[in-house]
């Protein structure tokens, strides 16, 4: 009886080690921006014998079921989300990756915005417009950062259109303060009166924590379509950081890259 006591003892390491499966990391996404003209190639890469990379842009989970990963992926779709996901015996498949890519809208002639942070300048007078960014890092040039109350952003379309949304991308890291703006507000120019009108609105509620680093696009939409050649868009930072943050009560960051008109 003892002797198979200790055979029991030695066997059940072995069988707990055996049960013990890992988790794939997930592939690398390579692309020059999210923004694109006609057409955008990505690249998924994972040099790991054995496993299979496989993607979707109908906006679900990959399975096993779904396209394995052979050659750059060709996008020329207005909002296609790649997701993408390692799997390979006897490991766990990898967490998903995924990234939307944003097809230009209506040409823009001309942008004038409120001065950035001088450490985050982004990357020129035509950072807003020049179909380049869209990558989650804070160190990235393309970023323009405000740490103040109100952002104004006028833009002037090339020839007049009839508008009907508007979309702003963002940088959302707040473990580094950077929140979604609290108000998007778009107004529209009548040439008729020679005026500005309401165009459209979004809130955004920091109710609880978000610590994931990721570019996040918003659309707002109009009330009515307008015909015009000009908008105005002012974004509201978040003042104080709410009080579920270390930071609380501190003046939060808000980075943008990227302006499209629809």
């Amino acid at each position: 009886m003892r002797q198979l006591f200790v055979f029991v003892l030695c066997i059940m390491p072995a069988c707990l080690l055996a049960q013990q499966r890992y988790r794939l990391t997930p592939p690398m996404m390579q692309y020059p921006s999210v923004f694109f003209d006609k057409q955008v190639l990505v690249d998924l890469a994972f040099a790991y014998p054995n496993t299979t990379i496989r993607y979707t842009l109908n906006q679900k989970e990959p399975t096993l079921n779904n396209q394995i990963y052979r050659k750059p992926v060709l996008i020329n779709q207005h909002l296609t989300t790649l997701k993408a996901k390692v799997f390979g015996n006897p490991y766990l498949p990898s967490e998903t990756i995924a990234a939307t890519f944003i097809q230009a809208g209506q040409a823009i002639a001309q942008v004038e915005q409120s001065l950035p942070h001088p450490n985050y300048p982004g990357s020129g007078k035509h950072a807003l417009i020049d179909l380049q960014g869209g990558i989650p890092q804070v160190s990235h040039h393309n970023w323009m950062g405000y740490q103040i109350d109100t952002v104004q952003i006028q833009l002037t379309l090339q020839k007049t259109a009839l508008v009907k949304s508007i979309l702003l991308n963002f940088l959302q890291n707040e473990s580094a303060w950077i929140f979604l703006p609290e108000t998007i507000l778009v107004q529209w120019f009548n040439q008729a009166t020679g005026a500005y009108e309401p165009f459209g609105q979004l809130n955004n509620q920091a109710t609880k924590p978000s610590f994931k680093n990721t570019c996040v696009y918003q659309m707002v939409h109009a009330k009515r379509a307008a015909q015009t050649n000009q908008l105005l868009i002012q974004l509201l930072v978040k003042k104080s950081i709410p009080d579920w943050h270390p930071a609380k009560g501190e003046h939060a960051w808000m980075f943008i890259d990227e302006i499209k008109v629809y």
